[in-house]
């Protein structure tokens, strides 16, 4: 298919004027070239009319986004008002709360559609202008788009407060129970996991649909969410000769993933030792993933060997610590120092990726995670470049500030997609809710058995010294995305009103408060009160 059809297959009606006039600039390019040969009057020509149609989008999605600001204040005004007004406090005055912020979030998945759609088209533009024309305006013209960056509009941060504000409605006006931050210890369950890739076209829509039922985990309430918040850095350890590669490749037993990772901004005190173990010995042949906490500042000191797991012990032993968490984490440091010392581990990879996590707070029995801007930078020695100042355990000149332009090509890998993982705890027979089977098997995403991202940074940067390649790499060739399944993800009808996997929204929570009452009726289970948070997460 034709990109200018594809484009028009993609353009959402009510917005038609706003999109880059693709077929106009097109023409423009061809008819000048085919009549009379390229001239610099042209050029000048052509890059006027491409500048007036990026701000024209740039413009729209500022626009837009500053409306959507201004909506989501309304309604979390109004529903603080419905909090401190017990006369207004009604199941039908958060129904409507809802159906608005549905509403706000529908505009949100559509803008982000609009702002990638038109990048594409801006991109290919300057592709046909090159090869038609035998100049560069590509590369020139990247001042201009990081100056209106429509490749990095973000829409996180107003998804995180639609999901805040759409909890409360859930809750009838009461916050969520319990500690936010319940997911922390990441070793008190069995898991069953699967790993999906999405397509940057369906990013968004994905994680407005998950936000419907489950809400985005804010492991910090106390501070206003911030874009840098979502960052997640890691450093892998391996050796030159890439035995952890292989082990893990492998699935050898006691095969070991060691990792120093950090969370927000490059200058984070605090740094967390992470250790994946393929059927730990000690656990009767479970996987299992344990981590600890250091300063940034002992890091080189505990690598080094001369910050010891004794040590570590004893500082969390003054501090009146638990002494089944010093006796966890004095077995961690110790299995890891010695892995290092035994295996001549040093830094290898560095991954980068924005997080946003899904879970009920203090309820881990389903659990997401969709991880964007999936970078792979180069943290190694072995090519004889010195990447790491004075040999510290990570680079000094690497930040959060995706997507790392100032880099080398040889020095970054970045990734074409996002990453999903489902986390279910299996040994208690949790079965996955129907919406999640829905999203999972339908046409927005993209089943990737055991993919493992340090993996995939390894074998792209050191794939000669690999005898083994992820059976994954074949995939990176196929386009992952899918003919849109009927009734399944966010749509509009024809007067464009927001639909569910083909429904209203009130229709769903209607059926739903139905299905409670006539069960109540019939005696058939013990009554469920309407549109609790455990109902909307199990509706259809």
């Amino acid at each position: 298919m034709k990109y200018g059809q594809e484009l028009q297959e993609n353009i959402f009606p009510p917005w038609r004027l706003s999109y880059v006039s693709y077929d106009i600039l097109k023409q423009e390019l061809k008819t000048r070239q085919l009549d009379h040969g390229w001239t610099k009057r042209d050029e000048t020509d052509f890059v006027n009319l491409l500048d007036n149609e990026l701000s024209k989008v740039y413009d729209f999605v500022n626009a837009k986004l500053s409306e959507i600001d201004a909506r989501i204040l309304y309604c979390e005004r109004t529903i603080q008002t419905l909090q401190k007004n017990q006369n207004m406090n009604s199941d039908a005055n958060y129904s409507i709360m809802d159906e608005a912020l549905t509403d706000i979030l529908f505009d949100v998945n559509d803008l982000s559609k609009f702002t990638r759609v038109n990048f594409t088209a801006i991109q290919k533009l300057l592709k046909k202008h090159d090869r038609w024309t035998g100049l560069d305006l590509k590369q020139t013209y990247v001042t201009k788009l990081r100056e209106k960056p429509l490749d990095k509009q973000r829409f996180d941060v107003a998804i995180v407060y639609i999901s805040a504000l759409h909890d409360i409605c859930r809750n009838r006006g009461k916050q969520s129970p319990g500690n936010s931050a319940s997911g922390g210890d990441q070793n008190a369950f069995e898991r069953a996991t699967a790993k999906y890739w999405i397509h940057p076209d369906n990013i968004t829509e994905v994680k407005a649909i998950i936000m419907l039922h489950l809400p985005v985990l804010i492991f910090n309430k106390a501070k206003k969410f911030e874009a840098s918040d979502s960052a997640v850095s890691s450093i892998y350890f391996d050796n030159p000769n890439f035995d952890l590669y292989t082990g893990r490749l492998q699935r050898d037993e006691m095969a070991e993933a060691i990792r120093f990772r950090w969370y927000g901004p490059y200058n984070s005190k605090n740094v967390f030792i992470e250790r994946k173990t393929h059927h730990a010995v000690w656990l009767d042949g479970a996987s299992v993933k344990d981590r600890f906490r250091i300063n940034e500042d002992q890091v080189n000191s505990f690598v080094s060997g001369h910050y010891t797991a004794d040590q570590i012990a004893n500082e969390l032993r003054t501090k009146g610590t638990d002494e089944s968490i010093i006796k966890d984490t004095h077995f961690i440091g110790t299995g890891v120092q010695e892995s290092f010392k035994e295996k001549a581990l040093e830094p290898m990879i560095r991954v980068f990726y924005n997080r946003t996590a899904f879970q009920l707070p203090d309820n881990q029995k389903v659990r997401i995670s969709l991880d964007t801007d999936l970078t792979f930078i180069r943290e190694d020695h072995l090519d004889g470049v010195e990447r790491r100042e004075s040999n510290n355990w990570r680079r000094k000149d690497v930040g959060i500030d995706s997507p790392f332009t100032y880099l080398k090509d040889n020095e970054i890998l970045r990734f074409p997609y996002a990453v999903l993982e489902t986390k279910l705890q299996t040994h208690l027979g949790q079965e996955p809710p129907a919406w999640l089977t829905s999203l999972v098997e339908g046409h927005l995403v993209h089943e990737v058995p055991r993919f493992s991202k340090y993996l995939h940074g390894a074998c792209f940067f050191f794939k000669d010294r690999l005898p083994l390649l992820p059976w994954w790499l074949s995939e990176m060739n196929v386009d992952i995305r899918k003919p849109r399944a009927e009734n399944i993800g966010l749509t509009r009808s024809r007067s464009f009103k927001p639909l569910i996997d083909g429904r209203y929204r009130r229709a769903m929570i209607e059926e739903k408060e139905k299905f409670n009452k006539d069960a109540v009726i019939n005696n058939d289970v013990p009554p469920v009160p309407p549109l609790k948070k455990d109902d909307q997460d199990q509706s259809p």
